[in-house]
């Protein structure tokens, strides 16, 4: 993974889905029909991994307790807390989030 700008860093996405680690961080990297988003890997209800989950539309379910969360501003729609979402930039087929 190499850094574009700072603060600003490269991910493979390599299909729909992945999980990178950056800056200590592991965060979560899905592709839709609408666009690429990157969240915490891990759920803030008990911690559980987001990748495991479903996207539905325009939400990221929690596959263990159903919580749901909007991928555009990761707002909880069903449950307690909002996900941590990062900015994304797609740029000519190449992804980078930043942290």
């Amino acid at each position: 993974m190499e850094r574009r700008d700072a603060g600003w860093h490269a991910v493979e996405l390599d299909g729909d889905r992945t999980v990178v680690r950056i800056e200590g961080k592991e965060i979560l990297v899905v592709r839709t029909d609408r666009g690429v988003y990157a969240f915490d890997a891990r759920c803030p209800h008990e911690g559980n991994p987001l990748s495991e989950g479903e996207i539905l539309g325009d939400t990221l379910v929690c596959a263990f307790h159903g919580w749901r969360f909007d991928l555009e501003t990761g707002a909880c729609l069903h449950g307690d807390e909002p996900a941590h979402r990062y900015p994304v930039d797609v740029r000519g087929g190449d992804v980078f989030v930043a942290v």
